[in-house]
């Protein structure tokens, strides 16, 4: 699947939301006012995509473990286009590239 496809429409919502926080795809679904269903399809693609992790923490009341999803690693997606040359490219960050983008972009 093309990246562009993983940053539109319900992916990109989801993602937005994991970016503040960890959480869980029922947590999600009732943000974003859709089915668990949708969620857990959306969040397997962005998991196949390497966007997105899952870590199981324990229950919160006696039952079945949690399951909550957060960003997998800090990312942007850089378009340049110009004269002569036009590229697209997603960059993994690393924590000083992150800084001065937050700066460029505020």
């Amino acid at each position: 699947m093309d990246i562009e496809t993983l940053l539109t429409g319900t992916k990109w919502e989801i993602l937005k939301l994991l970016a503040e926080k960890k959480l869980s795809p029922l947590e999600i679904a009732k943000k974003l006012n859709t089915t668990i269903a949708n969620i857990s399809q959306q969040i397997r693609l962005l998991q196949t995509a390497g966007l997105v992790k899952k870590e199981k923490t324990s229950a919160v009341k006696a039952g079945k473990p949690r399951t909550l999803f957060s960003i997998s690693h800090d990312y942007a997606m850089v378009i340049v286009f110009s004269d002569g040359f036009a590229q697209k490219k997603l960059i993994k960050l690393t924590k000083e590239q992150k800084a001065q983008l937050k700066r460029l972009l505020e």
